[in-house]
């Protein structure tokens, strides 16, 4: 302290001369290290994503000449390749080949000739073609299934060929009748993977590149050493196939490509993928991470800079200053203590609110089960006594029927009390295909014993076949007990208690409503309806978080849940959800 106080810019300029580009350097490279790090992870979770879409446009389209391969149609074409049939298959693969977007799909004989193609009427077509010599064709004879990836000699259009056996049965044995083939290409995946970040490429054994979203890679060959070192001089590829342009970026992992007038550096991730021989790799721009990095040393530098110069400022002020930021930082850390306490209280508050509105709910169907059971229970404690009776008096037959009763009574309260803990049990959180019908009948189920004490009629208009909508079973059904029970309060006073529930579908959207015959809702409460803890019942009826909870279960499915009067009266609550049954 002395000598801080006695020399303060002699240490002030200390600190900015050696200080500053230290902490910059230091900062720079621990940056660099975790952006490149999160970088890695990042890259390699996109590299997965892109294998994974490369894998289902393969296996989306394999069943196709599996399914044709076993068709009588074209068995009947190999076998006798009357113009009739020719003609009927040949429109038949244009139709399918059109449905899948797919460049050609055709049959071949035995010897190799193509017999039906989807580009019969195309020129140059397939049919009379032979094509014995392609691989796909040689593997599907030999094995069953080919697959090989090439330019077309016809169409000189680059395709992904899957190979088909047909096999023609007869009484001696089973011999190859021809081969079904499907090709397609990758332009649709191309442009889907041009919309990301990343330059993606595929090569095959011999390291071409033949899928890409950068144009100018596409036949191109990889560098022969992976991965590129120094010296960065290209290495020729054989047969005058041109080598991309990569040259050594810093490290195993990093390449530096010309773009333009300048150098950018990319990270490069690489995998196989499964069941071939190809490889993707993506190449991820290293330009955050010098970012960061950058960032982080300039950050650090003035960090160092803001120290000095307020150290000067503090060896100048002397200890009055130093005292003066300690009582700031003190009251600082006390009103922070005071803030996360008070934080911390109001949230413990909030949810013992919210587990109280569930305690509620689950308290009243939980006596309403009850009284619901002990009518069973009776019954059963009857028909046991009476069988005693019975079979003291000799009467087995009488004895079987009373049991047969019993065994009935306990079905149904077993599905009594399966209703409540499906009710009961945490949602999963995963949104899926609900029926919404299907919820509407376990929600009334539930609620069918306090309907009944409360002579309150319902009326369901549901649809005949399945309506999916998207959401979790159940929280839907605890939108809709909500919904009928909050119908059933509102109707305590009515002497005609009624519940009209309606079910049907618009476009792309299921539209459930619930129609009550009560009063309706006062029109100054209608804005304010689900808004938390807001209630028109009486002190102790309800905390006001049933309308606000549906309300946020809704939204969650995607969907909307608004409040009305309807104009015949009572109040009318509606739930728009996404359908799931008119998706692809």
């Amino acid at each position: 302290m002395p000598l801080l106080f006695a020399r303060p810019r002699r240490v002030m300029l200390a600190v900015l001369v050696v200080g500053m580009p230290l902490a910059a350097a230091v900062a720079a490279g621990l940056a660099a290290d975790n952006a490149g790090e999160s970088l890695r992870e990042q890259g390699s979770a996109q590299l997965s994503l892109y294998e994974s879409n490369l894998r289902t446009e393969l296996e989306r389209h394999a069943a196709v000449p599996m399914v044709l391969a076993h068709d009588r149609e074209v068995a009947d074409l190999l076998r006798d390749p009357s113009p009739e049939r020719v003609d009927h298959l040949n429109r038949k693969l244009e139709a399918i080949a059109a449905t899948l977007k797919a460049s050609a799909l055709y049959v071949m004989n035995g010897t190799g000739t193509t017999v039906a193609a989807s580009n019969w009427n195309a020129s140059p077509s397939f049919v009379g073609q032979n094509f014995s010599y392609r691989p796909y064709f040689q593997s599907a004879m030999e094995r069953g299934e080919g697959h090989h990836f090439a330019l077309g000699t016809t169409s000189l259009v680059p395709g992904y060929y899957t190979a088909q056996r047909v096999v023609a049965e007869n009484r001696t044995e089973d011999r190859p009748a021809g081969v079904v083939v499907l090709k397609v290409g990758f332009q649709e995946l191309e442009r889907a993977w041009s919309h990301g970040q990343e330059k993606v490429l595929v090569s095959d054994r011999d390291g071409v590149v033949f899928i890409t979203n950068v144009e100018a890679w596409r036949y191109n060959a990889l560098p022969r050493r992976l991965p590129v070192t120094l010296p960065a001089a290209a290495v020729p590829a054989t047969e005058e196939i041109p080598t991309l342009p990569w040259a050594f970026g810093g490290a195993s992992d990093r390449i530096t490509l010309r773009e333009g007038n300048a150098e950018r550096r990319y990270l490069l991730q690489s995998a196989a993928v499964p069941g071939g021989d190809w490889t993707i790799h993506a190449l991820t721009s290293l330009a955050p991470v010098a970012t960061r990095a950058q960032q982080a040393g300039l950050l650090a530098a003035a960090v160092v800079a803001l120290a000095a110069l307020t150290g000067h400022a503090l060896a100048q002020r002397r200890l009055n200053l130093v005292e003066r930021l300690a009582l700031q930082e003190e009251a600082r850390a006390e009103l922070e203590r005071r803030v996360a306490a008070a934080t911390a209280e109001l949230r413990a508050t909030e949810n013992e609110l919210t587990q109280a509105a569930k305690l509620a709910a689950l308290g009243q169907m939980s006596a309403a089960m009850a009284h619901e059971i002990n009518q069973p229970l009776a019954a059963i404690r009857s028909f046991a006594d009476n069988a005693v009776v019975l079979l003291e008096r000799g009467r087995p037959d009488s004895v079987r029927d009373n049991l047969a009763e019993i065994a009935d009574l306990t079905d149904r309260m077993a599905a009594i009390t399966r209703s409540l803990k499906g009710f009961a049990r945490r949602a999963s959180g995963t949104l899926g295909a609900v029926s919404a019908a299907a919820a509407v009948g376990q929600a009334l189920a539930l609620l069918e014993a306090r309907l009944r004490r409360d002579s309150v009629t319902v009326d369901t208009d549901l649809p005949a076949g399945p309506l999916l909508v998207t959401g979790e079973d159940v929280r839907l059904q605890q939108v809709l007990v909500n919904l009928i029970g909050n119908a059933a309060d509102a109707m305590r006073a009515s002497p005609h208690r009624h519940v009209r529930i309606a079910l049907v579908a618009e476009g792309e959207e299921a539209v459930l409503t619930v129609r009550d015959s009560g009063p309706g809702i006062a029109e100054a409460d209608l804005p304010r309806i689900f808004v938390p803890f807001f209630t028109t019942k009486d002190a102790g009826d309800g905390l006001g978080l049933g309308l606000s909870i549906s309300h946020g279960i809704v939204e969650d499915f995607g969907g909307s849940l608004t409040a009305a009067n309807h104009p015949e009266g009572g109040a009318l609550f509606t739930v728009r959800l996404k359908r799931r049954d008119t998706q692809t």
